[in-house]
């Protein structure tokens, strides 16, 4: 699966003024396939959610301009969850502005998990699970 840019992401950047906003990371279960045009909001994925994982609050955004690529990059610190047991397994994240309210948390980003660079599904886990995020960020724009 390739990584995903929901619809109203743009919507839900524009609506916000990102540095205020608390954005949150989403373990998916391995079946999970992101549907842009109608996944918006937390409440219509997190059946999906990998079980046994809790959803991570992103430290360390910056917005970085990019001038040889002419765009504006969003990145984090890496994540890293506390001791999870997640049996079933991952295989991608999903980034999305916490509102505090699933049916109103809108939805960002799809992210794959790449291990030397393939998706891969990561199971099970047990224990701390570490995510190295791309040097480019989680999302650009």
């Amino acid at each position: 699966m390739a990584n995903v840019k929901y619809n109203n992401f743009g919507r839900a950047i524009a609506k916000s003024d990102i540095d205020l906003v608390t954005i949150k990371a989403m373990f998916m279960a391995p079946a999970y396939t992101p549907n842009p045009d109608t996944h918006v909001f937390v409440s219509d994925i997190s059946a999906s959610r990998a079980a046994g994982s809790t959803d991570l609050t992103v430290a360390g955004l910056t917005m970085t301009a990019d001038n040889t690529d002419n765009r504006s990059e969003f990145d984090i610190n890496d994540l890293v969850t506390g001791v999870i047991t997640v049996a079933g397994g991952t295989n991608g994240v999903v980034f999305y502005i916490d509102t505090g309210v699933a049916a109103t948390s809108e939805l960002l980003t799809y992210n794959d998990i790449l291990v030397g660079g393939v998706q891969t599904t990561v199971f099970p886990i047990s224990g701390t699970l570490t995510g190295t995020i791309n040097v480019n960020g989680i999302f650009s724009i």
